[in-house]
């Protein structure tokens, strides 16, 4: 693992109690504006799941708050609505209020920066589509609060994603939580976690000053009426070690 390096500061995620979400409403293509590498959506940052300094995992020398990340969508028939997601970066401050993210394909991220590989981009892929496996979230990366450990549940999930691109988590570094921990070991367990599992349309949300995060595209509904959200690749289920 890489020593992280970064300007982040921690106190920028802040804390928020959300308690169990109001139901969420697909995302529709008219959520995001424009098409090819121009397409935008605008959201506004209203909390991170697990407040407080206990939910916080070692990566490199910081320990930061994970969790899923809550947005009200701005723009579209569903503006007002919220999304929850998962950053793939750590070395800008998440944005406050209104902000206009580039929608680009995971291998187009971090920005600025160096770009992720095509592996780092389909190991982020596999973590989603092993913790939608797993029930804890949905094929739009949103999940209900009331299951039982959310909050380490998704700071575990946000945990592996930093992994997949080697940003130094430290899992059993005394400043991780330990529910995150514990549900971390059994999200990437070798003997259940599948590589080859992808989940269709995850891209980027990038923003050249601010945190990078993660968004999923539908299928148009013809797609949909015969292709399944959660794609399996051709592979061998491979021994992870953390």
């Amino acid at each position: 693992m890489n020593t992280l390096q970064t300007l982040f500061a921690s106190s920028a995620l802040l804390p928020a109690s959300l308690g169990v979400a109001s139901p969420f409403e697909p995302i529709s293509f008219s959520e995001i504006r424009g098409s090819g590498s121009s397409q935008t959506i605008e959201m506004e940052f209203t909390g991170i799941a697990g407040g407080g300094s206990e939910y916080r995992v070692q990566v490199g020398d910081r320990a930061l708050q994970a969790g899923h990340i809550t947005h009200t969508i701005l723009s579209g028939p569903n503006a007002g609505s919220e999304f929850r997601t998962f950053c793939v970066e750590v070395g800008q401050n998440i944005g406050q209020g209104p902000l206009t993210y580039q929608v680009e394909e995971l291998t187009d991220a971090p920005s600025p920066g160096g770009h992720y590989t095509q592996s780092e981009a389909d190991g982020i892929s596999a973590v989603l589509a092993n913790a939608v496996a797993l029930g804890w979230i949905d094929n739009r990366l949103q999940a209900d609060t009331s299951q039982t450990d959310y909050i380490a549940r998704m700071g575990a999930i946000q945990a592996a994603i930093w992994a997949e691109v080697d940003l130094g988590v430290d899992i059993f570094s005394s400043n991780t939580n330990e529910s995150i921990r514990q549900a971390y070991l059994e999200l990437t367990d070798g003997s259940t976690f599948d590589d080859s599992l992808r989940l269709q349309g995850v891209r980027a949300l990038t923003h050249p000053v601010h945190q990078d995060m993660l968004y999923v595209i539908p299928l148009p509904p013809a797609a949909m009426a015969g292709l399944g959200m959660l794609g399996v690749c051709f592979g061998v289920r491979t021994w992870r070690r953390r």
